[in-house]
């Protein structure tokens, strides 16, 4: 009897081994589970979060048209599912992490506990013993780690887990910098509380995880006593390489005014691009003590003297304070500015000239009694008349400096505001003449023979002339940005939309940016031109929840515009400012204070790390720091 031959069972979906293909993340709105292994994938979806073991087209179709309504209205276009698509892998990351910290050993819980407490300390920037900041780091640590009471918090343990946390940082940081096409630096350097002057390097990069651009503290170096621009450029070179971060990819440097004019034969800015192939965009930063100081020094210096002497006379004790005080009729106690002046950067402090003006007649009223010499010097009509112009003037360049300070200014803004304050001081010098620029100071000299109003308007015009001519040299380029920068704030503009316009941005942007190897000019003028015909583009650019940023961020992802992404994102990446710089020192100051003044430079870098660290506790991967000092510790 003859058997038939069986027939081979069809292999189920397990057995046929299939791999999760890339193309289903746009198609369905689907992405492979983090950590799970090539044998047996599981695939997530983006819009309800469900798991779909069966690795097949049939299966993620089919759950696909159960959302196929909420898709469409929701998620039209490809940048919105792309963000759909990373917002939905980032949440599932963190739950993953959550889930693994919950089965950590005793030992790693109470290592955990140790860095949340140095997180939360150092960013305080107090002491452990300050009753607020316990109170905080119990109500951060305490209410749902049961390790508290017995984790080890002596200053030694704090201080080492703040190094490690630290070199995560730092780790981190350069691991992010190498994925980012481009990166520019930030430059700040002051003398702390024992002499020695310190650097801060800031970096900005674009974060290709996150798809934003970060500013960080990358390192802190300390300089010779008797150091010069050289010096600066050796230290901060040498500190870079210890990062292993190259110069290749390196777009622009923003230095403060003070490391730019220290005494040298070559600039700061200049050191630099000797050492880098590409062309970079140099930038002093606009600090309105440097500039304004300086102009003073050359044309209002005689000035400055008599308003130090009017000071100097009240804090030294030749005028009774509280007789000088009741003299004032407002009881205001921020008048006693003027009494309690610090004589460094007078023009910073330009309320102390609105103050000066407040109490004119009850001041000369003094002076006439203890300083006849002094009160006719502060009455001398060409004082005066100085007096009145920077009474009138320097609350102006505050305001502008503010504006520069503001954190979501790119440096096509910042420029924009710099070009408008220039245009300020040339429409200020060329109506000077006609008194109708400052109410005051026309009032005061129509009443003056014509010598003197000649010789108060000279003087004005020179420190105005000094004023442009510095943020000329500071900010050369104003010129570039302000006719091309439009390509990138608003890339739809009809500024670029002709054929010879476009001609003559890309020819522009490849006569400046040309020596950056990392951009690609083929096809340029082809790709702004498919943009600005994209409709789909355009509608989500006009979104008032996407900035310019978040705009070109979501381009560079896209492999279609890829290419011109990058142009944008060069530019992004430039730092406008060095407030990131100026707000670590302050950190800086607090921590090398007199009680702590043997703080070793290393310990010293980690403290500054961690403190201008923005994530908090619960956003903070403390995870992945364990598994990072875990691996440092391996032999090797």
């Amino acid at each position: 009897m003859n058997v038939e031959p069986r027939v081979k069972k069809r292999k189920t979906w397990r057995e046929e081994n299939r791999y999760f293909q890339q193309k289903w993340e746009m198609k369905f709105l689907m992405f492979l589970k983090i950590g799970t292994s090539s044998s047996e994938q599981v695939a997530v979806c983006a819009v309800c979060k469900k798991e779909i073991h069966q690795i097949k087209t049939y299966a993620m179709h089919r759950h696909y048209s159960t959302h196929a309504n909420v898709v469409a209205e929701k998620y039209k276009n490809d940048f919105q599912r792309h963000m759909l698509l990373n917002r939905a892998k980032n949440e599932l990351d963190k739950k993953t992490k959550r889930q693994m910290q919950n089965v950590l050993n005793e030992e790693d819980q109470i290592n955990l506990t140790c860095f949340k407490v140095a997180l939360c300390l150092a960013q305080s920037m107090k002491p452990l013993s300050d009753g607020e900041v316990v109170k905080n780091i119990v109500l951060a640590v305490q209410s749902y780690n049961p390790f508290f009471s017995i984790a080890p918090l002596s200053s030694d343990t704090i201080q080492e887990r703040i190094r490690d946390m630290a070199n995560f940082i730092q780790d981190e940081t350069v691991e992010k910098i190498a994925l980012s096409p481009f990166y520019s630096l930030s430059l700040d350097e002051s003398r702390d509380v024992t002499g020695k002057i310190q650097v801060i390097v800031g970096i900005r990069y674009f974060d290709c995880d996150s798809e934003s651009f970060c500013e960080r503290v990358l390192c802190l170096a300390t300089l010779p006593e008797h150091a010069n621009r050289e010096n600066i450029f050796q230290t901060v070179r040498d500190r870079i390489e210890e990062c292993h971060i190259g110069v290749s990819s390196m777009c622009g440097l923003t230095a403060n005014g003070t490391a730019v004019l220290q005494n040298g034969s070559a600039s700061l800015l200049d050191y630099f691009q000797q050492s880098c192939a590409q062309k970079l965009f140099l930038f002093s930063c606009f600090s309105h003590q440097v500039l304004v100081n300086r102009a003073s020094m050359k044309t209002m210096n005689d000035i400055e003297s008599v308003v130090k002497k009017v000071i100097y006379v009240i804090n030294t004790g030749c005028v009774d304070k509280w007789r000088f005080s009741a003299l004032w009729e407002s009881q205001d106690e921020s008048q006693n500015v003027l009494l309690n002046y610090n004589a460094v950067h007078w023009i910073s402090f330009n309320d102390n000239v609105q103050r000066l003006f407040e109490i004119w007649e009850d001041l000369i009223q003094v002076l006439t009694a203890v300083s006849p010499e002094l009160a006719q010097q502060l009455q001398d009509p060409f004082v005066h008349g100085c007096l009145l112009f920077l009474k009138e003037f320097l609350p102006k360049v505050s305001a502008f400096n503010l504006k520069l300070q503001k954190s979501e200014l790119t440096i096509i803004d910042s420029m924009e505001l710099i070009n408008t304050f220039k245009m300020m001081i040339t429409h200020t010098a060329l109506n000077l003449s006609d008194f109708t620029v400052y109410n005051e100071l026309g009032l005061f000299l129509k009443g003056q023979d014509a010598k003197l109003r000649k010789r108060v308007c000279l003087t004005v015009l020179e420190y105005l002339k000094i004023l442009s001519e510095d943020l000329k040299e500071r900010f050369g380029e104003t010129d570039f940005f302000s006719q091309y920068g439009s390509f990138v704030t608003d890339p739809f503009s009809s500024k670029i939309s002709t054929f010879l316009l476009l001609e003559r941005l890309v020819s522009a942007l490849q006569d400046r940016l040309s020596s950056f190897e990392a951009l690609n000019f083929a096809g340029l003028k082809y790709l702004m031109q498919k943009l600005q015909k994209d409709k789909k583009m355009k509608a989500h650019f006009s979104q008032q929840a996407v900035t310019v940023e978040k705009f070109w961020s979501s381009m560079y992802q896209v492999s279609e515009y890829k290419h011109l992404g990058k142009f944008a994102l060069l530019f992004l990446t430039l730092f406008p400012t060095t407030v990131l710089c100026e707000r670590a020192f302050s950190a800086l100051h607090f921590f090398r204070c007199q009680d702590r003044d043997r703080l070793t430079e290393s310990n010293l870098q980690a403290l500054l790390l961690v403190s201008q660290e923005t994530r908090q506790p619960e956003d903070f991967p403390f995870y992945d720091l364990q598994n990072f000092c875990k691996h440092r510790q391996l032999p090797v």
